[in-house]
């Protein structure tokens, strides 16, 4: 019998905290967006994607691989990229020479490589 009332009192007071912390309203947090904010992140993910379609094109590629370097490496370090980061390799890709073929996708990956080689993720050059 005892044993009956002891479990029954356990399953009353297992209940009622149960209920009790369902009751528990944390509060919750929200901000305003702005459409700057908003436009700002647009524009930056499309710039991301300017400079990862530039980047992953097959001769660029390939060019990476004979290099050792991953091209989903590639793709990671974009995706972390700031904007003022995006816009300092962009303007460095822009002022290459146009129509130059091999010489504009060396120039590229010895940029990438020496973006990835300050980032850390590779260790190309031991003595940089």
């Amino acid at each position: 019998m005892e044993l009956r009332h002891t479990s029954s009192k356990l399953l009353i007071w297992t209940l009622m905290m149960t209920f009790w912390t369902a009751c528990v309203v944390s509060p919750a947090y929200a901000d305003i967006v702005t459409t700057e904010q908003l436009a700002a992140e647009a524009e930056l993910q499309m710039q991301r994607d300017a400079l990862s379609e530039r980047l992953m094109r097959e001769d660029v590629k390939q060019q990476m691989v004979d290099m050792g370097v991953d091209p989903s490496m590639v793709e990671e370090r974009i995706a972390t990229l700031t904007a003022v980061e995006i816009q300092q390799i962009q303007g460095q890709l822009d002022t290459l020479p146009a129509g130059s073929g091999v010489v504009e996708t060396v120039l590229v990956f010895f940029l990438v490589l020496i973006l990835l080689e300050i980032t850390g993720p590779i260790d190309i050059f031991p003595r940089f």
